[in-house]
């Protein structure tokens, strides 16, 4: 069951960060405008993309609650 839920968690976050790197959204950031020198579409990817790997490891290595030693 742990496996399911995981999958159905890791499922979400794929698709939630699929939404975030589709043309709409990347057009919005598709500006000459530039934050300390870095284009704002570049910045806005990099972010994206930490986000996405800390968001899969942080649901991977979670422990369940259930199963925790006292």
């Amino acid at each position: 069951m742990r496996d399911r839920s995981k999958g159905r968690r890791l499922f979400f976050i794929s698709a939630l960060f699929m939404v975030l790197l589709n043309f709409p959204l990347l057009s919005i950031f598709n500006s000459g405008a530039t934050v300390s020198g870095v284009p704002v579409l570049y910045l806005y990817l990099t972010v994206v993309w930490l986000a996405c790997i800390v968001a899969i490891a942080f649901f991977i290595n979670r422990q369940d609650p259930r199963k925790q030693k006292k």
